[in-house]
């Protein structure tokens, strides 16, 4: 009997620990870029900055582009960027879809990028923060340079899984018979 319940304690126990690590694939996050403006440098105000909520401590897995942009005389396609990460901004990550384009005018762009590997997460509030900017200003501040005139950036996330009732309910039992099997293996 004892040796029952120590292997049902350890069984329920892996369950838990298996339960407790599970991450789940969200949906991905579409965000539909027309009208933005590229005005300053990153980080100075007057940017256009979204705040996108998608899961308290979601991870960023993958970034798929599909843009138009319009750059204004004599600023250049290749200096319009995009800055994405957690609300603080603190670890923001930057792309510059028409880098190898030099000129005025307008451009489109697609691509993608697996951010598995990075680890790029947004904090416990779930907001993603995304700031349009140049890289080089030409104009005077606050002027915008470009303007993302249509398309989509779409994000990859993977969430971490909240247990459902029965699991939490799985975990305590295998705690409980843990504690269990320890009494009985004193007697």
């Amino acid at each position: 009997m004892k040796q029952q319940l120590r292997r049902l304690a350890t069984l329920c126990a892996l369950c838990a620990l298996g339960f407790a690590s599970l991450t789940a694939q969200a949906a991905p996050v579409v965000v539909d870029v027309a009208g933005a403006q590229s005005i300053n440098l990153r980080g100075e105000a007057g940017n256009t900055v979204w705040l996108v909520d998608i899961g308290a401590n979601a991870v960023l897995t993958s970034l798929d582009w599909n843009v138009a942009l319009t750059a204004f005389d004599p600023s250049v396609l290749a200096e319009m960027q995009v800055s994405f990460g957690s609300a603080s901004g603190a670890d923001l990550l930057t792309l510059a879809p028409g880098q190898a384009d030099g000129f005025s005018g307008d451009g489109s762009y697609s691509g993608s990028v697996d951010l598995a590997g990075l680890g790029l997460a947004v904090g416990a509030d779930g907001l993603l923060r995304i700031e349009f900017s140049e890289g080089y200003k030409d104009f005077a501040l606050g002027v915008a340079e470009g303007q993302w005139t249509s398309g989509h950036l779409t994000f990859g996330v993977t969430a971490a899984a909240v247990p459902e009732p029965g699991s939490m309910a799985l975990a305590l039992l295998g705690v409980a018979l843990l504690g269990t099997a320890r009494r009985a293996g004193r007697s």
